[in-house]
């Protein structure tokens, strides 16, 4: 691959951002942000939408756990009138995304660096990745194509990211969706692992496939976190967001606002207690 400034040479073979075609803001950003910190070499790929064929086909072969119970705690209802407590075509559609993601990446024995269309790296990028590539060159940690590894880079943003914070790559539990690398041995073992689409697509790659617990590494400090969730400045594609009304409330763009507050309470009540179609 062409040099990337912010990225150390050989420590990744590619870079992928997924992102749905129509997501035009979203890529916008990609270029934008890229551009200024110096990533060239990159490629879009194309996420599938909630009316995708391959979303139906999970649903039509009953690959997706249907409500009830609650996917999140094994509940009918947890009391939480705001619970996401159905797995939502969009959802699903994540989940395809990554499956599809996974199977290109499977055929190869190549480290993939898989960042999301919201995502935004820190100051301090460089310097980290730096640090993650003379570990694995020091023989402390193994992060070959052919071995399963994936590494948590960036997650929504909160107190662990702190340039301040020193060095370190452990077993601790992050979404990492918005920034990670896995290698290709990893992807084979999320695929022999699925069966049916029984939680988030997040929740399955970090957390609950087997090949988690031995291969999944998170490092400190994350150099990168997303602007839906953490800043708000992008509309969630999941389920809408107070967030993106407080970004809207700063930017002065009060009936903007309001509109999307009443969209976020309407979403919840026509979504909490309902099987998708």
């Amino acid at each position: 691959m062409t040099v990337n400034p912010l990225i150390p040479k050989g420590l990744f073979d590619r870079i992928v951002v997924v992102s749905l075609p129509a997501s035009a803001d979203r890529r916008a950003h990609i270029r934008a942000h890229f551009a200024q910190v110096g990533i060239t070499d990159y490629a879009f790929f194309d996420a599938c939408d909630a009316t995708a064929p391959e979303v139906h086909a999970l649903f039509g072969t009953d690959r997706v756990l249907r409500y009830p119970p609650c996917f999140r705690c094994g509940k009918e209802d947890c009391g939480k009138p705001d619970c996401n407590n159905v797995l939502t075509p969009p959802q699903v559609a994540v989940f395809a995304t990554y499956l599809k993601l996974w199977q290109q990446i499977a055929q190869t024995d190549e480290r993939v660096l898989v960042c999301e269309d919201d995502v935004i790296f820190h100051p301090w990028t460089g310097g980290v990745l730096q640090k993650l590539a003379d570990h694995i060159q020091d023989g402390h940690l193994i992060f070959t194509g052919a071995e399963p590894a994936l590494l948590r880079l960036g997650w929504a943003l909160c107190a662990d990211h702190d340039a301040a914070l020193p060095f370190r790559v452990d077993d601790t539990l992050r979404m990492s969706n918005p920034c990670h690398a896995v290698t290709g041995a990893y992807a084979r073992a999320l695929l022999d692992s699925f069966d049916r689409v029984e939680h988030t697509a997040d929740v399955f790659q970090h957390q609950l496939a087997p090949v988690a617990a031995r291969g999944a590494r998170t490092v400190f400090p994350p150099v990168a976190s997303e602007l839906s969730w953490s800043v708000g400045s992008l509309e969630s594609l999941i389920h809408p967001k107070d967030r993106h009304a407080d970004w809207l409330e700063a930017q002065g763009r009060l009936d903007e606002a309001a509109r999307y507050r009443e969209h976020v309470a309407q979403h919840f009540r026509e979504r909490a207690h309902k099987t998708p179609s």
